[in-house]
């Protein structure tokens, strides 16, 4: 399943995921490989599993996954309007050092077994020659 107008992750969390907080662990000649992004349909918290794999310079993959969910939004009687929206949370995070393209493909078969087929968004970025490329398509992203 390519991106859609359905968005379960939205690019501004992914990029700032992938660069600001660099939990691909991005050396020199690595570069992203494929991003999986899971949603539970009218979850109350907006859950979300995320799944981010990269090529390192070997021809290996490595992946990072985690669950992410917004808290409850509690208002406050500040008196200076609304309160911001508390950001999101991560939690259950794990690293996958070594692994192989057949190895992510089962594992990522097994996940959407698990779920709807609407809940699965993927981005492919394997195609793209430079991490600066696969960063502009990210971003180009709506």
């Amino acid at each position: 399943m390519s991106l859609s107008d359905n968005c379960t992750c939205p690019r501004g969390e992914v990029i700032d995921d992938l660069v600001a907080d660099d939990l691909l662990e991005l050396r020199a000649g690595e570069r992203l490989w494929k991003l999986y992004c899971f949603r539970e349909a009218g979850h109350a918290t907006g859950l979300r599993h995320r799944i981010y794999t990269k090529r390192k310079a070997d021809g290996r993959l490595a992946l990072v996954t985690f669950a992410q969910h917004n808290p409850p939004h509690e208002p406050r009687g500040d008196g200076n309007g609304a309160p911001p929206e508390p950001s999101s949370v991560r939690s259950g995070i794990a690293r996958v050092a070594d692994l192989s393209v057949a190895d992510l493909d089962r594992l990522i078969a097994a996940v959407r077994q698990q779920m709807a087929a609407d809940a699965c968004e993927e981005l492919d970025l394997s195609d793209c020659a430079t991490l600066d490329a696969q960063l502009a398509r990210l971003a180009a992203q709506p």
